[in-house]
């Protein structure tokens, strides 16, 4: 296992543990959504790197 799966792993666990307690305290859909929010804003960062090295190198 390289350094960036470790890391990867451990994010997916706290996330497990996140998502499992908002699932004991009835607020799974704000978790959600929290995470559909933080997902748009990486792909639209993703977008705007890739833009700029698109532009940059044509």
């Amino acid at each position: 296992m390289t350094f960036l799966q470790g890391i990867g792993l451990f994010v997916a666990a706290y996330l497990a543990l996140l998502a499992r307690s908002a699932w004991k305290q009835g607020e799974i859909r704000q978790f959600l959504m929290s995470c559909l929010v933080l997902a748009a804003l990486f792909a639209l960062l993703a977008a705007v790197i890739s833009a700029y090295v698109y532009f940059k190198t044509h």
